[in-house]
């Protein structure tokens, strides 16, 4: 079988034989007879030859003559190189031309046009970018760019995104999928093996005697605010990477006002220096972060403040998440945002609140890993947290401890607006509004270190913080620890509220005559307890082991209350445990009952 498609011309042009059919037809047979055909002095002769043996053997196209004659095709006439190579296939269907592909491409290792997507891939952002890792050994891109320098981790959209513009623009060209992953890999095990280790940050990171904020613009700009004031930075000194739900902070207008906020937010008045601290708060990643708990009826304008306060924050293409599903929602979330926002709440289980107050301190999460018998796959981080319903929601000593509760009163029908004017009224406002925040932010920080607490709560960081905030803002000295306070213990009540066994403790402590020393078993206190009636006894314990349980939860609310919940060990009979009041709480003479710390108990017969 003869395939031919081009031939030699005796002045040496390659020319298609429909055109010179019967006169080159006879040079090749001539030529043939006479002498035979070489890659270098006729390669298309070579090929010709080769294919009328191809039909019969699939090795032909990997002969070097063969391979060394398709080369010399491809560098200098790729139109007969194409054509030839399809009529290979055409004979013999069963040979390889991706075989014949890469010998080609080994053939002439010097070509740009041989090299693979993959390594002009690889190599396109190993001469744009710097390869570096994080402690958790992911591989992270630095890109210097005009005016910007941009940092994405390599396994991310924001770098996937930026590796196919380039690639467009080097050659005009998409990626497929599977070269792209193969790529990334590669330029992952760069940046983990060769590269060096850096500390990414998120939105906010401390710097020196202050903090950075990432603006998140398309310029990679950033805000340093420090006890002398703030200004806008075009190259971060830190490195912030970013997540695809991320949205720009607002450009800072010349002159803030903070006063603005109240306009666009439904906050009453004795709350606003609590608010405002946690909003700045928000921006310390060095301390722990409260919780923000917003509580009102329909009509309170909850998820409005709450989306006004985040966009001051970590604006988001979803910026109000409804209740997560599971534990692992929480931490996927607090993954990929820096403030963590969920709305409509009516209620969370215990082990979500155990998880926003890992959140607010530092912690993490553990699964096994997908697709692995035994590996661990760990999410790690701290995150501030915002949150609103109808009912309280946090409900657990731990997470009321660490939450800043505020009710939001119902606002008059005639008095809302719709949300088109009241988003437009925001957009103008806004700039102003994070001006003076800022400015507030840089007045505290300069109070910051002469604030010296009398009596430290849970979250001292942020009372400390507080207290400079008040102070920056013309209260007295001590006002906000004041404050704040009578919020903690505002909490504590809500939590005994909320607690079956707290709520027995208190009916049977209510039939005692003060002061109060009891002491005995689990089991003889559940007994005891068990026998008041309850409006809810769904979360009561199951057994002795479970009111232990309840009781180390609940102690430290009613020792702030005054009385004593200690367990003294074990004996055979069980956990023993004592609750006692403090003396000073006696019933005074003549009174049928009295409060301890707040609460009535006692009465005499």
């Amino acid at each position: 079988m003869m395939v031919s498609a081009f031939i030699p011309s005796p002045d040496g042009v390659i020319e298609n034989d429909r055109h010179h059919h019967h006169d080159h037809h006879a040079v090749a047979v001539d030529t043939a007879v006479t002498k035979a055909p070489t890659p270098d002095t006729d390669p298309v002769g070579v090929i010709e030859a080769a294919l009328v043996r191809l039909a019969d053997d699939v090795g032909v196209l990997a002969e070097d003559d063969v391979v060394r004659a398709f080369s010399i095709l491809k560098a200098t006439d790729l139109p007969t190189y194409l054509r030839l190579r399809h009529a290979a296939k055409k004979a013999n269907r069963d040979c390889s031309v991706t075989v014949l592909d890469k010998l080609v491409r080994d053939e002439l290792p010097g070509s740009d046009d041989d090299a693979s997507a993959l390594d002009e891939l690889v190599a396109l952002a190993r001469a744009q970018c710097q390869l570096h890792h994080d402690a958790d050994r992911n591989a992270v891109a630095v890109i210097p760019m005009p005016g910007r320098r941009e940092v994405w981790r390599v396994y991310s959209s924001g770098f996937e995104d930026w590796l196919r513009a380039a690639y467009w623009r080097a050659k005009e060209m998409g990626v497929p999928e599977t070269t792209m992953k193969s790529a990334l890999a590669t330029l992952a095990a760069a940046g983990i093996n060769d590269g060096e280790q850096i500390e990414l940050h998120v939105r906010a990171a401390r710097y020196g005697d202050g903090y950075l904020i990432d603006l998140a613009d398309a310029q990679w700009q950033a805000i340093h605010v420090t006890p002398q004031g703030w200004r806008v930075v075009s190259g971060s000194p830190v490195y912030f990477t970013r997540t695809p739900s991320m949205r720009p902070l607002p450009m800072p207008a010349a002159h803030g006002d903070i006063g603005l906020l109240w306009q666009h937010t439904n906050i009453p008045a004795h709350s606003r220096v609590m608010v405002l601290a946690w909003l700045l708060d928000c921006f310390r990643p060095d301390t722990p972060f409260p919780v923000l708990e917003l509580v009102g009826e329909q009509g309170s304008a909850k998820s409005t403040t709450q989306s006004v306060l985040r966009s001051l924050v970590d604006p988001n293409k979803v910026g109000l998440r409804g209740r997560p599903k599971t534990v692992e929602d929480i931490f996927v979330a607090a993954a990929n945002n820096w403030l963590v926002s969920y709305e409509n709440l009516s209620g969370l289980t215990p082990e979500q609140q155990d998880a926003f107050c890992t959140l607010a301190t530092g912690g993490g999460f553990a699964s096994r890993q997908l697709y692995t018998n035994g590996e661990e796959h760990v999410m790690e981080t701290k995150r501030p947290v915002v949150l609103n319903g109808i009912a309280v929601v946090a409900t657990r000593p731990d997470l009321i401890d660490r939450v800043i509760h505020v009710d939001l009163p119902t606002i008059p029908a005639d008095a809302r607006r719709d949300d088109a004017d009241t988003h437009a009224g925001w957009e103008r406002d806004q700039p102003k509004v994070f001006a003076g925040l800022l400015d507030l932010f840089s007045a505290a920080l300069a109070i910051l270190p002469t604030v010296k607490l009398t009596q430290k709560q849970r979250m001292a960081d942020y009372e400390r913080l507080g207290e400079a905030v008040a102070r920056a803002l013309g209260f007295e000295a001590g006002e906000f620890q004041q404050q704040y306070a009578d919020l903690v213990r505002a909490g504590i009540d809500r939590a005994l509220e909320s607690n079956a066994v707290a709520q027995a403790l208190d009916k049977y402590l209510a039939e005692r005559v003060l002061p109060i020393n009891w002491q005995g078993t689990a089991g003889q206190l559940y007994e005891l307890l068990n026998t008041h009636s309850l409006p809810d006894r769904s979360t009561w314990p199951r057994s002795p082991k479970g009111l232990s349980d309840q009781l180390r939860r609940i102690a430290p609310a009613y020792r702030a209350k005054g009385i004593h919940i200690t367990h003294l060990g074990h004996s055979r009979e069980g956990a023993l445990w004592r609750i006692t009041t403090q003396k000073q709480y006696a019933t005074p003479p003549g009174v049928s009952r009295t409060s301890v710390g707040g609460i009535r108990y006692g009465e005499h017969k």
